[in-house]
């Protein structure tokens, strides 16, 4: 029996629904994938919100009717440890074959389904028969946030979309497929490739100026995909949710402000003197109308840091790899300066970069294993 709800007592089951090619006609060829249990998840949140828009008439100050805006529209935010298994946003994308190396324009009509089930509290992982389950359905990624800290669990954080949440019990065949299908998996599970700070890869990653050489402390990169719903007259739900491009890609690198390493891959080489070079900038008042990009500040150019840059995240496991490739095309958009106060704190240099549309998971070894089917 199942008095309360807690981390060993619930277990999430996703399956994805993806475009797989297109048919002579123009149509596109719709997979269904199978459900599948993937590991390292953390937590697991639904919201749900409604819109009514009150009406009113003459000669009456109290509510006289209320008309529904929009469809009820469910969020779910789920938080994964990133442990050397499949990233969360491939699993739901269809996984390794249908979202490996793909970028987000190509992913974005692809939606899922979310089943988290309730077991008993008195067993000793989440396994016999369902209590209850949450189900979720027509579910599109909205959000994707990764975290890399210094200390601490890596995150993968997955917020989806959709207009459709139920309450199962036990006897709902979706419910039913929970029950002994997780044990396999979550019965004596163990992180393929826990996160730790060497994990992360910094000779074979490419990162931008003021990045390499320095300590780095933390990494986040956020992509937003913006979601609008089309409704129609005759029905009450909706007639499709699509993506609103562009998708917005930041990324953000936290340094402690300090001598350098010269050289190329930002671990090897000589300790340099403190230089912050790439983004001076000055009011230049010659008459320069077309200088060259990077020519320099004093000739009427910008600094090299405010040129596109390329920017490529790796993470490392046990015999594999997950790349996360921001494209060519970064800007900064801000360099602040903290810290160094008279309470004892390292001064730090936060670089914030932005691209558009470009983001991919490039995977190898375990982390372009899919998760066990139920």
């Amino acid at each position: 029996m199942a008095k309360r709800i807690f981390f060993g007592s619930s277990a999430l089951a996703v399956r994805s629904t993806y475009v797989d090619g297109y048919n002579t006609d123009g149509t596109e060829i719709i997979v269904e994938g199978d459900w599948v249990v993937p590991q390292g998840i953390q937590s697991v949140g639904f919201s749900t919100s409604v819109a009514f828009e009150p009406m009113f008439q003459l000669g009456q100050t109290e509510v006289y009717g209320r008309m529904e805006t929009q469809s009820p529209q469910v969020e779910c935010t789920i938080s994964k440890a990133i442990d050397g298994t499949q990233p969360l946003y491939t699993t739901l994308m269809g996984g390794h074959a249908v979202a490996n190396d793909q970028p987000p324009a190509a992913l974005s009509t692809n939606a899922a389904e979310i089943a988290l089930g309730i077991y008993a509290e008195s067993v000793p992982y989440a396994s016999g028969q369902t209590q209850a389950a949450v189900y979720c359905s027509g579910m599109y990624v909205s959000n994707l946030q990764i975290q890399l800290p210094l200390d601490g669990i890596a995150t993968e954080q997955v917020t989806l979309v959709g207009d459709t949440r139920k309450w199962l019990d036990s006897t709902n065949p979706i419910a039913n497929k929970l029950d002994d299908g997780t044990s396999d998996v979550l019965g004596e599970a163990t992180a393929a490739s826990s996160y730790q700070r060497w994990k992360f890869d910094k000779a074979s990653s490419t990162l931008p100026n003021g990045v390499v050489g320095y300590a780095l402390q933390s990494v986040n990169v956020t992509m937003a995909i913006g979601r609008e719903v089309i409704q129609e007259l005759g029905t009450r739900g909706k007639y499709c949710r699509y993506a609103t491009f562009p998708f917005e890609v930041t990324s953000e690198f936290e340094v402690i402000a300090g001598k350098h390493r010269d050289g190329a891959d930002g671990v090897t080489g000589a300790d340099q003197a403190l230089v912050v070079s790439g983004y001076d900038f000055r009011n230049y008042a010659g008459y320069n109308c077309n200088p060259a990009e990077g020519s320099g500040i004093d000739t009427g150019g910008i600094d090299n840091g405010y040129l596109d840059q390329t920017i490529i995240v790796v993470i490392c496991g046990d015999g594999g790899s997950l790349n996360i490739d921001l494209g060519t095309k970064n800007r900064i958009t801000s360099v602040n300066y903290a810290g160094g106060d008279t309470g004892g704190g390292n001064v730090t240099l936060t670089y914030s970069f932005q691209n558009y549309n470009y983001l991919k998971f490039i995977a190898t070894g375990s982390y372009a294993t899919d998760p066990h089917n139920l």
